[in-house]
Order: structure tokens, then sequence, then C-alpha cells
């Protein structure tokens, strides 16, 4: 929540935060699944910055009486910098408040239906354009001259999207990150008959893209080494990753036997299933922490292969796989990848891709290059591929087929909502 001048009134809420989870339900019975996402090209959920936008309208208190709009971090930042608007592009707009994605603007039918005040929400603007010029009071702080152009810069994914150079058909993205999107770029608004992935804005002006995503990858990791890796590496940024690593491979693919499910914040796709939990199968006496560590990279590459399946099934093309994001910089893991996912995959010069999206965006913005597609011929270099590894072809596709198993039969179970019954009752 942001006052005129773009002054937080709340708490930023994150997209991890599941407060919104009841107001996404009420949204699908009161608008519909299948009209909510022909129109804004997504499904509503607990994950979406709209069940959050809505909480705030029902839930907001003063901050929401008070604030000028409900807007995202990108709103602020833009805002603090200098923006003339309280705005947001269209890759970040997307999952905010539902669009009519087509012509990427707030639905007007939606809001009405919800009775939500549209004035509420931020500018809508592209990727590219010039919001405002840094005044000389930032200027200062900053250390930098006053005057320079802000450009309103988009979404982590989408930007990543463009540093990686996924902007063209049948280049698929994989950003590992706290959680895991998988992006494909699109040069239409496309849906799919499932309703499983979206179609959202991009950070390309006339394109959009569809992409799925892990609800915790990164994140789970970081969570078993802080838990259980060395103590010298708690809390520390990313110190103690490739130990870890290095300590998984000593044991063998498949980790002789355990399936580890990453689902520590529920599923979104391939499935709804904000219940669902972490899990880690087939211990035995036999297992070593080797064991354990390689089975959590298992797992979470496992449930990126899923989804990527599953667009597959939608017709996805899948000519090259880039990986990005924190999750590329080890080449084991980058290997496991490679051999799960049974195709070659590449990492770019710079993992941090979404800060060479952003810095592509403010160069476009800027006039030095006339699109994105043409400034990454000049930002963007492949620094090496991963061939899969035949040897390993059969037991991972056995453990993949395990894996999908094991996730449908504990989810039919009720075994994940019986949890979430027990800790309400603690």
């Amino acid at each position: 929540a942001l006052d005129v001048n773009g002054k937080p009134l709340s708490n930023l809420v994150v997209w991890m935060d599941k407060r919104g989870r009841e107001y996404a339900e009420h949204v699908n019975q009161l608008i519909g699944i299948e009209r909510y996402y022909q129109t804004a090209g997504h499904s509503i959920s607990y994950i979406t910055g709209a069940s959050k936008v809505l909480w705030f309208h029902s839930e907001g208190g003063e901050a929401w009486e008070e604030c000028a709009v409900i807007g995202s971090p990108q709103t602020y930042f833009l805002k603090r910098l200098g923006s003339d608007n309280l705005v947001i592009d269209y890759s970040s707009g997307t999952y905010h408040f539902p669009m009519d994605i087509d012509i990427k603007e707030w639905s007007r039918e939606i809001a009405k239906e919800l009775d939500f005040p549209l004035e509420k929400l931020p500018q809508i603007v592209s990727a590219v354009d010039v919001v405002g010029y840094l005044p000389q009071s930032v200027a200062q702080e900053l250390r930098l001259k006053a005057g320079i152009p802000i450009i309103a810069g988009g979404g982590d994914g989408q930007c990543a999207a463009a540093g990686s150079g996924a902007i063209v058909p049948g280049i698929c993205m994989i950003n590992i990150g706290t959680g895991t999107g998988i992006q494909f770029y699109l040069e239409k608004p496309t849906r799919n008959p499932g309703m499983v992935f979206s179609c959202s804005g991009h950070v390309v002006p006339d394109a959009w893209e569809s992409e799925g995503h892990t609800q915790a990858s990164g994140a789970v990791f970081r969570w078993f080494r802080d838990e259980f890796g060395d103590k010298e590496y708690e809390g520390e940024d990313d110190r103690g990753f490739n130990e870890l690593v290095d300590e998984a491979m000593l044991a063998p693919p498949t980790a002789e036997g355990l399936l580890f499910l990453p689902t520590f914040n529920g599923c979104t796709t391939p499935r709804q299933e904000p219940n669902a939990r972490g899990c880690l199968l087939g211990l035995s006496l036999n297992h070593k922490k080797s064991h354990v560590i390689r089975a959590v990279l298992e797992g979470i590459t496992l449930e990126i292969k899923w989804i990527l399946e599953s667009f597959k099934e939608t017709g996805a093309r899948v000519d090259e796989i880039r990986l990005v994001g924190g999750g590329s910089r080890n080449i084991h893991w980058n290997q496991i990848h490679a051999d799960i996912l049974d195709h070659p995959v590449s990492t770019v010069q710079y993992p941090d891709a979404a800060m060479v999206g952003c810095a592509m965006c403010a160069a476009v913005g800027l006039g030095e290059y006339p699109t994105l597609l043409e400034a990454s011929k000049h930002f963007i270099r492949i620094k090496e591929e991963f061939i899969p590894q035949a040897k390993n072809k059969a037991i991972y596709q056995t453990l993949y087929t395990d894996y999908v198993n094991a996730f449908n039969q504990i989810t039919q179970s009720s075994i994940f909502k019986d949890v979430e019954k027990r800790i309400g009752m603690s």
C-alpha cells in the first residue's frame, strides 16, 4: 500500500505469502475459473499478487483507506527514484491484478464484479518506457548525475528471459532461484486447454510469455544448508552450497532409492495443491548425508521436469534450454539437470540474467538498440553446454515416473490436508 508520493503504508507482502488464499477461491467461485483464465491469461492462486491485492481490499484497514495505490516493489522503487507516476509494467502487472491480457489493460469487467476500484492500481507502462528522470535530491544520495532517465524495467522472470536470450520461439529458460520459473516466449497471446500455464505480459513490448513455477527450489536447498549443513555457513548468502553439491556427488544417481518432493510451499503447476508439503521417501539405515543431499538436488530437478513435460504436452517447442539464476552456477547440478531433463542445457556468461535483462531494457529505452532482441545479440554469451549422459537415461526416467506417482498418490490420500489441520489445531 503506497500513498500518492510512493511512501509505504504497510509492510511488503512477498509472493510466497499465502494470506490471499481464500480470496483466490472466492474469485474462482464468483468469476469462474475458466473465465478468469481466458481473460487474465492465468489462473489466480495463493501465489499471484491479485489474491493479495484483494486481501488488502477487504482486510487492509487504514492502509487500504489511505493508500493511493496497491503497488508492487517495482512501483515503490521507481517512484523512489523519481518516476512521475505510480507505475507497473506489463510483465509485473500481469499477476498483480487481472488484465485483459490480449490488450494488456486492467480488466474493467472483472474489477466491476469484484467491486474493486481501478484507480487503486498503478498505471501500466512498457518495460522500456522512460517513466521519469533522476531528481537532484536522489542523485546526491546515490552519487549519480541528476537528470538520468528512469526506465521502467520489468518482472524478474521476464527480465531473466531477456537476459538469457530466451525471447525467440523455441528457447526455454529455466530460472533457478528461490523458486524456479520455466518460461517460453509467445509471439501472440495463447492459452492452453488445461489452463495450467500462463499467458502473461513480457518485457518485450509486443510479445507475451508462458510460464510455470515451482514454489520453492533454491529456498529448499538453503533450508537444508542452514538446518543440516556445516554451522559456519548458516545464514550466509551463498557459502556452503558448492561444498554440499560436492558431497552429493559421493552418492550415485537416484541416491540409492531416495526420492525427495521439494513442495515445501505448495504446488501450482502442473497441479494446484496449496496444501502440499515436502517429503523424503525411501530412507534406510544405509543412507548417508550425501544420499540425502543428492536426493534434494534431484527432487528439485524432477519437479522442474514435471513442469517442462507438461509444457510439451501443450505443444510447446523446446529447441534449446538455458539455465540461469543462482542454481545454474554449479556444474554438477547442471549435469543433473541435463540428465533428468534428458535434454542438453546451456548456461550463460552472466547467471544473474534478470540484471542483464534490466540493463537491456535500459539500453532500448535510451535508444541504444531498437529492440530487446537486437540488444540480446550484444549482451548475451553462452558459457557452457551440458549433454545428457546416456547411462543415466533409464534410471532417471524411472525416478521421474516414481516422483509423479508419489506426489499424486500422497495428494489423493489427503495426507497433506490432514497435516494442515493438525497445524491449525496446535
